[in-house]
């Protein structure tokens, strides 16, 4: 598969685990910037232990959807479009590590002094560092745990501000520890911002249960994800 900045975050999304989201329920609209392969924004519904992220890849695969809830430590991909999903387990998460596919990702964050109130909420700001890559974050505590766009899936590539691969970047392992929810990321490589993931909306509404399971109707697609491999037609992002 082409490198297409890979195009999604690590869709998650391995998504990280989703330890509740306090007594928020509703939804967070963020928009995003950097590379031209990324979609412009993304929605992000919270009922409980169970999260949906809704967004619109470039290309044939058209509207996506990624589920997760930590009550049943797993993950869900609708591709909307085609009417078909792929479930698979959630990453193990422990301290600051997180276990995907036998592989542990270690990750740490830096708390700085610095708050600021971005929709109505109070933020800290956090400082993630790798070789590559620093990031900053201004996270609240009162939106429950951010699933992320961790790896582990064939949806997988520069959402979180990577280049490609199925794994999460250092900011999302190191957030999963923390048990909060991002209103603003900045990555930065070689000193130039390179993406940005910023709330623009924050609603507390009641979400209906039926957003967080695959419909009825939709074709599983499981047991191909195991194998990386998709039905005739259907295309994953940065693929040939």
């Amino acid at each position: 598969m082409k490198n297409n900045s890979s195009l999604l975050c690590s869709c998650v999304f391995t998504l990280v685990s989703s330890l509740g989201a306090a007594d928020f329920e509703g939804k967070v609209t963020m928009k995003i910037t950097g590379p031209r392969d990324l979609p412009p924004a993304l929605n992000y519904s919270i009922k409980g232990t169970a999260t949906r992220i809704d967004l619109t890849m470039p290309g044939e695969v058209g509207r996506v959807a990624m589920l997760s809830d930590s009550a049943k430590s797993e993950m869900t991909i609708l591709l909307l479009d085609q009417k078909m999903f792929m479930a698979q387990p959630l990453p193990k998460i422990s301290g600051t590590t997180i276990e995907s596919n036998g592989a542990a990702l270690e990750a740490s964050l830096e708390k700085s002094v610095v708050t600021e109130k971005i929709l109505g909420y109070d933020c800290v700001k956090y400082t993630a560092k790798s070789p590559a890559t620093t990031t900053e974050l201004w996270v609240t505590d009162k939106l429950g745990t951010f699933a992320g766009f961790g790896g582990g899936n064939p949806l997988t590539g520069g959402l979180g501000g990577g280049r490609g691969g199925a794994s999460a970047q250092p900011w999302e392992k190191a957030l999963a520890s923390l048990h909060a929810f991002p209103l603003r990321v900045v990555v930065a490589e070689g000193g130039q911002e390179t993406f940005r993931m910023e709330a623009t909306a924050v609603v507390q509404q009641s979400v209906s249960s039926s957003l967080f399971v695959a419909p009825t109707d939709f074709q599983d697609l499981s047991a191909m994800l195991k194998g990386m491999s998709l039905p005739p037609g259907t295309k994953l992002p940065g693929g040939n």
